[in-house]
């Protein structure tokens, strides 16, 4: 394998790590808001999505691009909030509808009714899974070829 492709499997690798660190964080805050202050499952994961993001432009600045260190960051992090602001609406409309098919399909199924877990925490969790990897793979190529791009090619020299 050539060195660009093992260092874009490498990124991608460093992407998908920080991706499941902030999916954990994502996770564990909607379901403190959902479940700890009782929060309306729109604006909880929303504003869960939202400090993941922030959490998730400091490790990709920082490690998966690392070569963007030196370049101003202001107009990275524009683009990178653009990009998960589309993200976040794809992803509110997916598990908004899939919360209200999956709450659906648990109620009609005698073998989920039976595992003791509220129908309602097992459809959210399981909506927000679906709708993630969706938008883990928006945002990798968004961010790699327009919110990195420019200071990945001044890195490099071109």
């Amino acid at each position: 394998m050539d060195k660009l492709k093992t260092e874009e499997l490498s990124r991608f690798g460093k992407f998908l790590a920080v991706g499941v660190l902030n999916t954990l964080v994502d996770f564990g805050l909607m379901n403190l808001f959902t479940q700890g202050f009782k929060w309306p499952l729109l604006p909880a994961q929303a504003l869960s999505f939202i400090l993941a993001v922030l959490h998730s432009f400091l490790f990709n600045r920082l490690w998966v691009y690392p070569e963007t260190r030196g370049t101003e960051s202001k107009f990275q992090l524009l683009k990178f909030v653009i990009v998960n602001l589309v993200g976040l609406a794809v992803r509110s409309l997916l598990v908004a509808f899939l919360d209200r098919w999956l709450l659906n399909l648990i109620h009609s199924t005698a073998i989920l009714n039976s595992l003791n877990i509220s129908p309602t925490i097992l459809s959210h969790n399981a909506a927000l899974a679906i709708a993630v990897p969706f938008t883990l793979v928006l945002n990798f190529l968004a961010n790699r070829f327009w919110t990195f791009r420019s200071a990945l090619k001044q890195a490099a020299g071109n």
